[in-house]
């Protein structure tokens, strides 16, 4: 997928989102959910790195500060939308709500390809999806250095030693209460 098709599969999934929260008149609520959405991104990444054994401060940082630069564009949409509040035009909170759907669709998308890195059951045409927009030039992959090792872990083989560690525990505890 080339990045103007990554960024317009975003866009119409942001505007559908803004659609439904304008609808349901939830446009305070959009910020809290890309909080909280913000939130389990940070949770699921650091247990990805985690179980890839990949955690790296560095990367870590680098996405604070990514996290810290979204609300720092949430801010400058506010700032925006008060503009044209006080210019006489009531936009109903349709700017600030667009741009926080955007975003929130983009940490829903993260946290997805977290949880299908851990081995969780993704749903085929979700994970395909997911294959597709990682293999965009200019997405997150590629835009920071990623540790070599993460390159040698092969994901089918990991979760099967996963599976296997698993087995492994039942058996251990199947004989521990006979």
């Amino acid at each position: 997928m080339h990045r103007w098709e990554v960024a317009g599969v975003k866009s119409f999934l942001a505007a559908l989102t803004s659609f439904a929260v304008y609808l349901a008149g939830l446009i305070n609520e959009a910020t809290v959910v890309l909080l909280f959405f913000m939130f389990l991104d940070m949770i699921t990444g650091l247990l990805r790195a985690w179980m890839t054994k990949s955690l790296n401060s560095t990367l870590g940082m680098a996405g604070l500060i990514k996290k810290f630069a979204v609300f720092v564009v949430l801010a400058m949409t506010a700032g925006i939308e008060y503009f044209f509040i006080h210019m006489g035009q009531d936009t109903n909170g349709i700017i600030i709500m667009g741009v926080a759907s955007f975003f929130i669709v983009n940490e829903g998308l993260s946290i997805l390809e977290n949880c299908a890195q851990m081995g969780l059951p993704i749903p085929p045409i979700l994970y395909n999806a997911l294959d597709k927009l990682n293999k965009d030039p200019g997405g997150k992959e590629q835009k920071l250095l990623r540790d070599p090792m993460l390159e040698t872990i092969d994901k089918a083989v990991l979760i099967k030693e996963i599976q296997q560690v698993q087995q492994e525990k039942i058996v251990q505890d199947n004989k521990k209460e006979e």
